[in-house]
């Protein structure tokens, strides 16, 4: 199942990512609500891990 993750980016400023099992995608977006969506998205369609940098590719191309 694939998980919402964040961080403290430079400044200080919170950034959501994505993860599943042992692969983990920081940095993807300030805005939660957004990464949410994106996880949501992921589960309801079964993505797997090895195509992870391509979905995000994807989702940040929209």
């Amino acid at each position: 199942m694939w998980t919402l993750t964040s961080c403290a980016a430079d400044g200080g400023k919170e950034t959501y990512g994505i993860r599943k099992g042992e692969t983990v995608i920081n940095d993807i977006s300030p805005d939660r609500a957004e990464i949410e969506e994106f996880v949501e998205q992921l589960n309801r369609c079964g993505a797997s891990e090895i195509h992870a940098y391509e979905l995000v590719e994807d989702f940040l191309g929209k």
